[in-house]
């Protein structure tokens, strides 16, 4: 006898078998942007870094970590708390940097992509031939409205970064990103395999109801591409 498979949410849909959640409506100054300017963060994706923290502890003291797309730098705000005046915490972005004065924090404006610069900064920053602990992103491609569109260039921007971890983090230690999810999130799967033992798909409670992003928790990487 053939086992029996079991009907995923769009099969149930399609025949009428289930409803589809409708999302919330979208409110700008929801719950998370007050308690942003409440406890002083600059941004509310914030309460995106703190769920994972609090489900997965992927920030330690004295860890070295880079945080790619820092701006508006809330992430970066979160993460010098945790692992303080003995870590270090690399901010990069295309966009206006705001300087730390602490020395142990510095941000960079450059393109990730651009290796040579960014392991120039990286070199003279962690120092000779080291590098980071923890690379976590809240990265996004300009979007366009159009999912497929969109979806696949998050897709394609975030293969990118796992390319970027596999020269600036260290072997058996981990990455977060963004990725908004759908038809091609294999491509991107395949590439966290490749230099990664374990992925974890998680889905904050502060991301708005209508949007489809996932974060995705990359842990012990890969001495060796697979």
């Amino acid at each position: 006898m053939k086992p029996r498979l079991k009907k995923n949410n769009y099969t149930a849909q399609k025949k009428g078998t289930g409803k589809k959640k409708k999302p919330a409506p979208y409110q700008m100054h929801d719950e998370y942007f007050k308690r942003a300017k409440k406890e002083w963060y600059r941004a509310r994706s914030v309460y995106k870094l703190i769920e994972i923290q609090e489900k997965y502890e992927l920030i330690e003291p004295h860890m070295h970590v880079c945080d790619i797309g820092a701006a508006p730098w809330s992430w970066m705000q979160y993460t010098k708390r945790i692992i303080g005046e003995d870590g270090k915490l690399l901010g990069i972005d295309i966009k206006k940097i705001d300087k730390y004065s602490q020395p142990n924090i510095q941000t960079i404006e450059c393109d990730i992509f651009n290796y040579t610069d960014v392991r120039g900064e990286v070199d003279d920053f962690l120092g000779s031939d080291k590098n980071f602990d923890l690379v976590v992103s809240d990265i996004a491609p300009n979007t366009t409205w159009r999912k497929d569109i969109d979806q696949y260039a998050s897709v394609e921007l975030n293969i990118e970064i796992v390319k970027f971890a596999s020269e600036f983090l260290k072997p058996g230690w981990n990455l977060v990103m963004k990725v908004f999810k759908w038809e091609d999130f294999s491509d991107l799967s395949f590439w966290i395999k490749k230099h990664f033992k374990n992925m974890y798909e998680f889905k904050p409670k502060a991301v708005r109801d209508r949007s489809f992003e996932v974060y995705i928790i990359a842990k012990n990487k890969f001495d060796e591409w697979k």
